[in-house]
C-alpha cells in the first residue's frame, strides 16, 4: 500500500476513535467543539477522516474527551490491529509524534 493510502487510512482510524469515544462518553459534536476549541466543520472532516489531524488538534480532543493521549494511542493501535493492516513505520512515526517518545 502505498503512502497516501496508509495516510488515509491512519486517518480514518483515527477519525473513528474519536467518534467512538464521543459516542461513548455521550458528548455531540457541538459539545466537544466548544471543549476542545477545534469548530464544528473541523470536528466533522477529523471524524469523516478527510483531513490528516495535527498532534496539537488531536490532543486539545482527546483532553476534551477526557483520555489520555497514550491510551488513545493505544485504541488507535487496537483498531489498526484488528483491520488487519500491518503499517509498523507509520504508526512508530506516529507514535512518536503523539507520544513523544525517542526511542529506536
Amino acid at each position: 500500500m502505498d503512502k497516501d493510502n496508509e495516510r488515509i487510512l491512519l486517518a480514518n482510524v483515527i477519525g473513528e476513535c474519536i467518534k467512538s469515544l464521543q459516542l461513548d462518553k455521550n458528548i455531540n459534536q457541538k459539545e466537544l467543539a466548544l471543549l476542545s476549541g477545534v469548530s464544528e466543520r473541523s470536528l466533522r472532516r477529523i471524524e469523516r477522516g478527510q483531513v490528516n489531524v495535527n498532534v496539537y488538534v488531536l490532543r486539545q480532543l482527546v483532553m476534551a474527551l477526557g483520555e489520555e493521549m497514550p491510551d488513545f494511542w493505544r485504541i488507535v493501535e487496537k483498531n489498526m490491529e484488528l483491520m488487519g493492516e500491518e503499517f509498523p513505520h507509520v504508526r512508530k512515526r506516529v507514535a512518536d509524534k503523539v507520544l513523544g517518545d525517542n526511542k529506536k
